[in-house]
């Protein structure tokens, strides 16, 4: 048996004819729109609200002409509600407040089903029509099935907005304005217990409007997501409030500090904590602190999230230039102004491989890397870095410096995740050890190991990034010159390439004027490119097309190295197969043949081996730092044998003996017995084994005798307690210019 309808307030009390208009108020607002309780002097406000007043003259109607009234919470039980007569044709819903589409589907049901009503308009406060539902309520009518689609909406009752009381004599919460002041108000409600009719409201302010939407998660925290419009803003802004800090100090200062007005009152704090909890069935969130690409989209470093991912994402990280991921011009103007202008001009090119590599790098499975181009003044090094970072922002704003620390590049890198990072003029660094730690760690994307307040350690910080800088000089000069040995590992991390100038202008006269331009029109066009790459790469990925050509390219290049290139340059030959990569990829933005992309790279790769060499750089490090060690010290720390009896230099800190050899000793070359500290000396920076091993290999270091590795006696007739030492022939001019070759 069906249960039987209740009457909705004021039902009896509204005089109508069916054909004159029905109106229902309805929303979050509509008693209050009425008017309830007393006012100051005790008066009854009862049909006194002055939006009900203006919305009688603006419609001509009488304001003692009571209309049904349905709050939120009578249309959560508007099925059970009787709100129009039978034979009602005409019917005017005026919406005050909030008032859910599924509410709406509500009520066309209720009048569908309960009245002959052929006239429905949904109007806003003053009484204007916002939508004529009497298309809709005829079919609902007519069509089973939409009828059907409406009673499953309107048999949902999660609860969208703000109440989740079941008994609505109870205390609630909602978004309403009061006295001007639009904010969330508890509403402690006070009903007559025979007509149902609200009489009066405690209305406590409980925080600027905010909306709860979603629950998020992280890999080790949940959150509450809020959404809410910070005073003096236009635009909202979505934060994910850790779920252990709401109603802790720490969440309300999280909110004051994004803007978000609360109340001071404890009393209070408690009722809006669990309001902020409320995100059952209001969808979910993923929730990340690093950018790049997460969880199917790929996020910039100012929360701009690429893509569309089956859940939410939702970034919590921060970077210290997030403001300079802005957008300025077109795509079109962007390959007008720059990439017209770019082509030919091959150092140009690669700058804008660099940044357009930076996304990649995650795609392939490829290692973190930079390039650094050097030259002198003048030579279009701050052109191409602004070139480079006119893909993904504003150039002027988004560059770093070597000044920074490393721990500090370290976490930008960490929020830059999966993408670019432009670094100014090496030389600006405070100090060279600093760019010498800095060169190492910003590439091996591991952070350091650091506590956690709460015990145990924090989860290591990771990324991946591509890199470009600026400098005069390279990086093994600049270190060099203030006595850094460099590690080889940062050699092949931060690629040195020596820049060569633009030779193609274009339609302008000189190289001046050239750069000149491409600097203008780097400031007024950047930041589209980049955005339109990333979703080009989310397709191409998609359909698998990265994978197969870059493993393509690099078996093409590995191909022309020589055969016994060292490891370290086959390294280096895939960062270089990325940037080509990119460049054939991106054709389409560009406007670059695929010709013209290709020898791009390889002169870029050209000019870094002329530098590098084919071979493992440590062979050739500790060859030369062991034989130049041999040629400082030959004169002032060894003694020579034969033994002069003229020679009247006093050695001093002695370092073993150099043998010269004899006019008749045919064959033989000069060579060098080294104490063990002596040697250890010599190889400073480098594991001895591994230098014997080199040294051994080339013949430089004898091999030893018996059981004692790389040592070998002293003859008896230099020194009768035969000292073993390391016997080191130093290479000669000759053997150098066949090693070159």
């Amino acid at each position: 048996m069906a249960n039987k309808l209740k009457k909705a307030p004021h039902l009896e009390q509204q005089q109508a004819s069916p054909f004159d208009d029905w109106l229902i108020l309805a929303g979050g607002g509509a008693w209050q729109a009425w008017g309830t309780g007393t006012d100051r002097k005790g008066n009854s406000r009862k049909g006194q609200g002055e939006e009900w007043l203006l919305l009688c003259q603006v419609i001509s109607a009488e304001p003692t002409n009571k209309p049904v009234i349905l709050s939120s919470e009578a249309l959560e039980e508007v099925a059970d509600l009787k709100i129009a007569p039978p034979t009602q044709r005409f019917i005017k819903i005026v919406q005050f407040g909030e008032l859910p589409q599924r509410q709406v589907t509500a009520l066309c049901q209720n009048i569908a089903i309960r009245t002959e009503a052929d006239s429905v308009l949904l109007c806003d406060s003053l009484g204007q029509e916002k939508e004529n539902l009497s298309d809709y309520i005829k079919k609902l009518r007519t069509n089973s099935e939409a009828l059907k689609l409406a009673e499953n909406i309107t048999e949902r009752r999660i609860e969208t907005k703000t109440d989740t009381r079941q008994d609505k004599r109870q205390p609630y919460i909602e978004n309403r304005t009061e006295g001007e002041i639009k904010g969330l108000y508890r509403i402690t409600p006070k009903y007559d217990n025979h007509t149902g009719e609200l009489l009066s409201e405690k209305v406590e302010w409980l925080s600027d409007v905010v909306e709860v939407v979603a629950m998020g998660r992280s890999d080790d925290d949940y959150y509450t997501m809020l959404k809410f419009t910070p005073y003096g803003s236009e635009e909202a802004k979505t934060i994910a409030l850790p779920l252990r800090e709401v109603g802790e100090r720490a969440g309300w200062q999280l909110l004051r500090k994004n803007g978000l007005n609360i109340t001071n009152s404890q009393k209070l704090r408690p009722h809006l904590a669990d309001y902020l909890q409320r995100y059952q069935g209001k969808g979910f969130y993923n929730v990340v602190n690093s950018t790049g690409w997460q969880k199917g989209a790929y996020i910039l470093p100012n929360g701009e999230v690429i893509g569309k991912p089956q859940t939410p994402v939702f970034f919590v990280g921060q970077s210290a230039n997030k403001t300079a991921y802005t957008q300025s011009g077109t795509l079109e103007s962007w390959q007008r102004e720059i990439a017209d202008n770019v082509k030919g001009n091959y150092f140009m090119m690669l700058g804008v491989a660099v940044a357009l590599s930076a996304p990649l790098i995650h795609l392939v499975n490829a290692e973190s890397f930079g390039v650094h181009i050097f030259g002198g003044s003048s030579t279009g090094k701050t052109t191409i870095a602004n070139i480079a970072s006119s893909i993904y922002a504003n150039p002027e704003e988004v560059r770093l410096s070597w000044f920074s620390t490393a721990l500090g590049l370290s976490n930008e890198a960490q929020a830059r995740n999966d993408g670019f990072m432009p670094l100014d003029e090496i030389g600006q660094g405070s100090n060279r050890k600093q760019v010498a730690d800095t060169a190492y760690t910003l590439f091996n994307g591991v952070g350091k190991l650091q506590g956690a307040k709460e015990g145990g350690n924090r989860d290591l910080a990771r990324w991946r990034t591509v890199a470009f800088s600026t400098g005069e000089i390279d990086l093994e000069t600049y270190l060099t010159n203030a006595g850094i040995k460099t590690n080889v590992g940062q050699l092949v991390r931060l690629l040195n390439i020596p820049i060569q100038r633009a030779e193609q202008f274009h339609q302008h006269q000189d190289g001046k004027t050239h750069a000149d331009y491409l600097n203008q029109a780097s400031r007024l066009n950047y930041g589209v490119v980049g955005r339109a790459w990333i979703s080009q790469l989310i397709d191409l990925h998609q359909q698998d097309q990265i994978k197969p050509l870059y493993q393509a390219i690099l078996s093409r290049r590995l191909e022309t190295l020589p055969n016994d290139a060292h490891s370290q340059v086959k390294r280096v030959v895939s960062r270089f197969s990325l940037l080509e990569t990119a460049l054939l990829l991106s054709q389409n933005l560009t406007g670059w043949q695929k010709e013209e992309s290709e020898t791009a790279i390889s002169k870029a790769f050209s000019e870094w081996v002329n530098i590098f060499g084919y071979h493992s750089r440590e062979e050739r490090q500790i060859i030369e730092q062991v034989n130049g060690w041999l040629l400082a010290n030959a004169e002032g720390r060894f003694i020579r044998y034969p033994f002069d009896p003229f020679q009247r230099q006093t050695v001093h800190n002695v370092a073993g003996y150099r043998i010269i050899p004899e006019s008749n000793d045919k064959g033989e070359d000069e060579h060098f017995y080294l104490y063990p500290l002596a040697f250890e000396e010599a190889t400073k920076g480098h594991p001895k084994e591994q230098s014997c091993k080199i040294l051994a290999e080339k013949g430089l270091l004898d091999k030893g005798e018996g059981r004692y590795k790389f040592l070998r006696r002293l003859p008896h007739k230099i020194d009768s307690k035969r000292t073993r030492c390391f016997l080191l022939y130093p290479i000669n001019e000759k053997e150098e210019e066949e090693s070159e070759a």
